[in-house]
């Protein structure tokens, strides 16, 4: 495990609540409903790029989640400060010959 003091940052990891439309479709609520957790994690942007199309400025950015914490869904989100970050899949393992060290995941920014 990575020691806490590498993991300086509190983090909320928002586990969606759940229910089922009138069609049968599984719908995610981050609302009130949703289960929120403190977790150590460090957070840092593994890069971004721009592009302007119609003449539009949009910044996309991919940021990496690296934590202790071993319980993340690829349906959970990430609340840091006034920010707001949806995992980009499923968040991965990262072991050592002793065992389990980590996980990391990819985050993008949720706008709106």
């Amino acid at each position: 495990m990575i020691p806490a003091r590498l993991l300086p940052l509190t983090v909320i990891k928002v586990r969606p609540a759940t229910s089922t439309d009138r069609y049968g479709n599984t719908e995610l609520d981050y609302g009130a409903a949703a289960s929120r957790i403190a977790v150590a994690a460090w957070i840092d942007q593994a890069s971004a790029s721009e592009d302007t199309p119609n003449g539009r400025d949009v910044i996309v950015g991919v940021w990496k989640l690296i934590t202790n914490h071993t319980d993340l869904d690829a349906a959970d989100r990430i609340e840091w400060g006034s920010s707001i970050y949806e995992l980009d899949g499923p968040a991965w393992p990262v072991h050592t010959p002793a065992g389990l060290h980590h996980l990391e995941a990819r985050l993008r920014r949720v706008e709106g």
